[in-house]
């Protein structure tokens, strides 16, 4: 039996810290411009416009938009027809206590989420979190996957603040308060990326998005920066763009400009 030959897709790998790893880092951050993270800003307040500005008010409403929230509020096929399929036999009442109930939100987010108990806990978080952001954004906060996963301690919000000690949580609220005051704190970060700029956050109806949308795009620099560590070139120009690949974490539809 012949020896197996060094895939030409995986590039050997030396370390955290190769200085390979910073140079594709600096290479991915090349490849999203500020114009990239205003008008996914924009494309979320549009959204949030169209689908959830009047949902705290009418939560009977997701009878009729409920498949286009859950495509919202996750980021991949299959987590939104799961969604879809739990709710399937429309009893939305759980969602009127969660936009409009009198309990702090993270008290709400996680008697949510025990109720959902037959779902995937993350999956659960992601659509509490996302419907109090998307349709309250200026007092609310995501917490996805992508940006904090207990389960596997990963996600962009503890690269950003550098551990994972101010993320540790031994219940729903308390970590859904944590998740929002690291959200916050990662803001100083993104003010030395250029990516943070004035006309991101002056804007009314684009300001309440400036956090996902950088959030998602800053998750996508280090997973792509990462990823182009190990592997071949050839193999990176198959993937979608940094920008839009930060489109499919926030529920968006891909750009093609």
């Amino acid at each position: 039996m012949q020896p197996q030959q060094p895939s030409h897709i995986l590039k050997q790998r030396t370390g955290p810290d190769d200085p390979v790893l910073q140079e594709t880092l600096e290479e991915a951050l090349s490849q999203v411009s500020a114009d990239d993270v205003i008008s996914i800003a924009d494309e979320l307040s549009a959204r949030h416009e169209r689908l959830f500005l009047n949902l705290k008010a009418d939560p009977v409403s997701l009878t009729s938009s409920f498949a286009d929230v859950a495509a919202a509020v996750t980021h991949t096929k299959v987590n939104a027809r799961a969604l879809t399929n739990y709710f399937a036999q429309g009893d939305y009442k759980i969602f009127n206590e969660l936009l409009n109930g009198e309990a702090p939100a993270p008290v709400r987010v996680a008697i949510f989420v025990e109720k959902l108990n037959a779902l995937d806990t993350r999956l659960a978080m992601e659509l509490a979190t996302g419907l109090l952001h998307h349709t309250s954004p200026k007092d609310h906060w995501l917490w996805t996957r992508w940006l904090w996963d207990p389960t596997t301690a990963t996600g962009i919000l503890p690269l950003l603040a550098g551990s994972t000690h101010n993320l540790l949580a031994e219940n729903f609220a308390d970590g859904y308060a944590r998740v929002g005051s690291v959200t916050a704190m990662s803001m100083k970060f993104a003010e030395g990326t250029g990516l943070w700029t004035d006309e991101l956050i002056s804007d009314e109806k684009r300001a309440p998005f400036a956090n996902s949308a950088f959030l998602a795009c800053a998750y996508n620099v280090y997973l792509f920066g990462t990823t182009s560590w190990r592997l071949s070139r050839e193999f990176n120009n198959l993937l979608p763009t940094l920008p839009n690949m930060a489109r499919r974490l926030l529920g968006l539809k891909k750009s093609e400009s």
